[in-house]
């Protein structure tokens, strides 16, 4: 038996692939905190979510370091999910920021939350930082939440600083995800 190939058949099928790909995805910032816990090593100078447009939300974060340069700086990752409050979920990760850099396969979750900050920022090389933390106009898509395995809900992710074996500070990332169906 063979296939007939008609303009109005392809088209079809194209619609229809098209209409299944699509989907109703959110993934949005809700809600940012940070905690710069010694006043002599670091100073928020911005730390806030701003309308962009229509449904698009940046994160704009600017740090600045009193005492440089940093040559150590590890960070725990935590992700939680709201449940009635919120409960850790999935991943509690520490990473040596320094070495991490220099080899990204290492820790496969804090790679892909690198990824989506890492365009939007200056932290885009190995130890030592001589700079501000700077993250400009972050804003999420949806290709960012392709690769982690998470159901619909909301989410906080908490990152606590580390730099010469003395916490320094945490930042706290309120995301909305709403895939449209739950996985």
């Amino acid at each position: 038996m063979r296939l007939q190939k008609s303009p109005l058949g392809v088209c079809s099928y194209v619609v229809i692939l098209w209409l299944l790909c699509a989907s109703d995805a959110l993934f949005k910032f809700t809600n940012i905190k940070c905690t710069c816990y010694e006043k002599s090593f670091c100073e928020l100078r911005r730390c806030e979510l701003k309308v962009l447009g229509r449904g698009v939300v940046g994160l704009f974060l600017h740090a600045q370091a009193n005492q440089l340069p940093i040559n150590t700086s590890s960070c725990v990752l935590t992700l939680f999910r709201r449940f009635n409050g919120y409960r850790p979920f999935l991943y509690n990760i520490t990473v040596d920021i320094c070495s991490f850099l220099k080899n990204r396969k290492r820790y496969p979750f804090f790679d892909l939350v690198y990824d989506g900050i890492r365009n939007f920022s200056n932290i885009n090389h190995t130890c030592p930082y001589n700079h501000d933390i700077i993250v400009n106009r972050m804003v999420l898509n949806d290709n960012m939440i392709v690769k982690v395995p998470v159901p619909s809900g909301f989410y906080k992710l908490k990152f606590n600083l580390k730099t010469d074996g003395v916490w320094r500070g945490e930042v706290e990332v309120h995301v909305e995800v709403n895939l449209g169906f739950d996985r």
